[in-house]
C-alpha cells in the first residue's frame, strides 16, 4: 500500500468527516470499514432512517472496498 501525502490525507479526512455527518443524519450511529471487516449500527428510533438509501450506499461502499482490497473480506 502506498503512503499518502499530507494533501491526500487532508482531503480524505475532510471527506470522512462529511460522510460521518451525512450518515448521522440518516440514523447511523457507527460505521466501521477496514480491510478485514465492516460494520454499521443504526439508531432504530430515528425517524430519518431511509433503509433503501442505506442499502444502496452500503452496496456501493462494498463495491469500492472490493475493488481496493479484493473479495476476501469477512462480513
Amino acid at each position: 500500500m502506498k503512503t499518502i501525502q499530507q494533501e491526500e490525507y487532508t482531503r480524505l479526512n475532510r471527506a470522512l468527516h462529511e460522510l460521518e455527518e451525512i450518515l448521522s443524519c440518516m440514523g447511523v450511529k457507527e460505521f466501521t470499514l477496514s480491510k478485514d471487516r465492516h460494520n454499521m449500527k443504526i439508531d432504530t428510533s430515528d425517524d430519518n432512517i431511509d433503509t433503501d438509501l442505506l442499502v444502496s450506499f452500503c452496496s456501493n461502499i462494498d463495491k469500492l472496498h472490493h475493488a481496493k482490497f479484493g473479495s476476501d473480506i469477512a462480513a
